[in-house]
Order: structure tokens, then sequence, then C-alpha cells
């Protein structure tokens, strides 16, 4: 999340996808959060700032629950007719862009962060966005974070303490063309502390990964001061924002961290595309590299997400494209063994659009649920030896894509997206809650 999300995909998509067939772009006056209820389809070392602006704020813009907000910026309850597990959110009008991430509190709440202004041409302007809602889908709070340029918060994850972290790039904050940003908040949502990272040239952020000891993986790519090329890019840091190590390798062509987990020993593998290619690097807890895996097939694959397997091997989905003249974008699914050799390999799409894969998560019961970019906010379920078992599309015959996802104790599940209204320039944030098998309503 113009290849955009994490980065990669959307860049691509905006070539890929078809145009036209969203709402019509919202007025400069909407700034709306509306309810709609569907039908289910079918089945690295810190480097300072070279300037110190101000440091931003974290501010308010919309009313707590105590407030009697207007119409037109509040959460609408679904009405009595629907389910009441399971709603949708839109969040319409330029004060919101996407919703790339979202996790559980520990007042069993859920905090959903992306950007107030999603764009993939210039000028690029925005700031980053966190929301917290309850699991009915009601806002409790929700604030906006960043400085005169552009700030986007890729990822969220939970402190040790209360409070979270959030993940994005910022270029109002940065030494060089854009950085990545890491930003502590209190509870209420405010700022406790923030740090970036980066060189003279550009770093743009695909994630971030919570460790088991507390620390922090956050990753991406960085671009060299001198020559082309674009390299792959992560940092170990501290709960406290500090530098413990940082990866990069300058490889022939260009290649961006796009996911990593950590396995149960401790170490980190990464998913990396390599040009048209997937790699996955195993790392020690110190950064000295295990292996190194590169997966060239025929067409264009990569891996956008990884999950670790029972057998201690890895589940990679992404995206594919064969060659030749139907040029056309499939979920790409494999699998690799704890050594990182590539046991076997599949794709699956929608035979008459492009789509494919952007977020993926292993569920209790040892199944899979992936989302994706396509027509509609795209769910699949699909086994170990990943057989689909069902396959949504959930709302609308437009672009969206489904970038955050979380399990709940029920067996629903919450996804956080987008919709695009205009391709490359436009777009609104969504958040839904469906049902254990994954639908929305009635």
């Amino acid at each position: 999340m113009s290849a955009h999300h994490r980065a990669l995909a959307l860049v691509l998509l905006a070539s890929l996808l078809p145009t036209g067939c969203g709402a019509l772009a919202p007025t400069s006056t909407a700034v709306l959060v509306t309810t709609c209820l569907v039908t289910p389809g079918p089945t690295g070392a810190q480097l300072p700032p070279s300037a110190t602006p101000a440091p931003p704020t974290a501010t308010d813009v919309l009313p707590t629950p105590t407030d009697t907000p207007p119409p037109s910026s509040a959460a609408t309850r679904v009405p009595p007719t629907a389910t009441p597990s399971t709603w949708i959110r839109t969040f319409e009008g330029p004060d919101y862009g996407a919703f790339f991430d979202l996790v559980l509190t520990e007042d069993g709440n859920v905090l959903a962060v992306g950007t107030t202004n999603h764009l993939h041409v210039p000028p690029y302007s925005g700031d980053a966005l966190f929301v917290k809602l309850t699991l009915d889908g009601d806002v409790l709070w929700e604030r906006t974070w960043g400085g005169a340029g552009y700030e986007q918060a890729w990822a969220i994850a939970q402190a040790d303490a209360e409070g979270a972290y959030i993940f994005g790039e910022t270029d109002s904050y940065s030494a060089g063309d854009r950085d990545f940003f890491l930003l502590r908040i209190a509870p209420d949502g405010s700022e406790e502390w923030f740090k970036t990272y980066g060189g003279a040239r550009r770093e743009w952020p695909f994630g971030m990964l919570r460790l088991s000891n507390g620390d922090l993986l956050i990753y991406g790519f960085t671009e060299p001061e001198l020559g082309g090329g674009r390299n792959r890019y992560a940092l170990r840091v501290g709960p406290d924002g500090e530098v413990i190590w940082e990866y990069t390798i300058a490889g022939a062509g260009e290649e961006f961290v796009i996911d990593a987990l950590e396995t149960v020993e401790g170490d980190l593998v990464l998913a990396i595309v390599a040009e048209e290619d997937a790699k996955l690097v195993k790392l020690d807890a110190d950064d000295t590299v295990r292996w190194e895996k590169h997966y060239q097939l025929a067409g264009w694959q990569y891996a956008s997400q990884i999950a670790q397997t029972d057998d201690g091997g890895f589940l990679l989905a992404g995206f594919s494209m064969s060659g030749g003249s139907r040029r056309q974008a499939d979920t790409w699914l494999a699998h690799c063994a704890p050594t990182g050799e590539l046991e076997w390999e599949k794709s699956f799409g929608d035979a008459a659009r492009d789509d494919y894969a952007t977020s993926l998560i292993r569920l209790k019961d040892g199944t899979y649920l992936i989302g994706g970019i396509g027509n509609g906010i795209l769910l699949s379920r699909v086994d170990r030896d990943g057989n689909v078992l069902w396959r949504r599309s959930l709302v609308g015959q437009a672009v969206y894509g489904a970038e955050g996802l979380l399990e709940l104790d029920d067996g629903g599940y919450l996804v956080a997206g987008f919709i695009q209204i205009t391709n490359g320039r436009s777009y609104d944030a969504i958040l839904l809650r469906t049902d254990a098998k994954g639908q929305v309503g009635e």
C-alpha cells in the first residue's frame, strides 16, 4: 500500500485496474462518515533532519461521543434491521484518504491508522490519520498528525504499556526527500514522542513488526545518495525508538522489504520484492544473514505478505502476472520450507479483472485470511495447502483495497482499507466488520 500498498501496489494498480467505475469525487465541503449495509457477493543508523521544523501536533477532528456531532462528521449507527455484529463505515471527503492497518486495544476497542489524503501524483499533501472505534463501529475519537508536507501512517502496534506505536512516512520532518517516522501515542491519541529515520534521499515505508521482546522492526526501501535504484531497508529499534541495527543491501536492481515475520527462535524473515521476482531473507536477531532465497519463475510474482505455517515454513501471498498479451494480475500463493526452498505455488483471481493480495493473517484454526485489491473489498480464506475455502467481494463495483485484517473472538473479522474515487488521485477510507463467514449484513 502506481505500485501501491504497501507502496508498490497502487502505482501498479493505476495502470492495471479499470477506471470510471467508482462514485463521483467528493466535493470540497464533504466530510462524511457513513454507514453502509451490503449483500455479500459470490463466492540502519538514524540520521537527524537537516532542519528542525516545529513539531507536529495530534489534533482532534471529531467530537467525543459526549458531544452532539453534526450529521456531516458523525458515525451513523447501523439501522435496526442490520445484523448487530457486522457493519461497514465509509469515511468520505477531503479529510479522509485511506486506512492501512488496525489493532485491538487493551480496553477492547480498535485503532485504525491511515492518511487524510492518499495520493500517487503531486502535489502531495495530507496528514497521518488515526481513529479509535468500538467493535460496533462507533467513533470514540479521531486524530491527525503532521506538518506542512505529506504524512501517511502505514502500520500500528500496541506498546507494552498503554498507548501505541504508529509507523509511516514524512516529508515535513525529513532529512531528505521523505523519511520513515515512528510516533508513540498515549491512550487518548496524543503524541508522546516521534523520531525520523533516513538519509538525504527518499525512504518509503512498507510496514512494522512488533517483536517478542518489545523491540520494533520497521522496513521498506531507501535510495542511496549517489546513483539510482532503491535498496532494501530495515531497522531494528528499541521501545524508545533508538536504532539497534540497520540492514540495507544495494542490489543490482531495485529491491524492497515489503513484509516480515519473527520466528519462534527469534529470527527474522523478510519478504523482498526483487524486480519481477520474490526473495526471502532470514536474519538472526543481530541482523546476520542466515540464508537468502530467490524465486525466479515465469512472469512476475512477488509476496506482499508472509505468514508462518505449522511445519515451520512460510506461506507467501501477493501478486502474480503472466507474460504475453493477457497481463492479468492475480493473487499469488506459495509455500516455502523452513529453509526457504519453494515447495509449491499457485495463482487465483477474477478471470475478468485484476486483483491481488495485500494482507494476510493466520487464523486460530490454522487456515488463512487474505485481503486484496480489486473489485470490491476482497476477502479469501484458504487452507494450509492454498485451497480456496471461500472468496468474497463485499462492496460495490469499484476498486477497493483490504489493507489491514484482524480476527475477533466471535470468529468475525475487522477489515481496514480504501475505495478509489479518482484513479491515483482520490480515495476514501473504509472500515468493516464481517461475521465468521466473511459476510456483512443479513
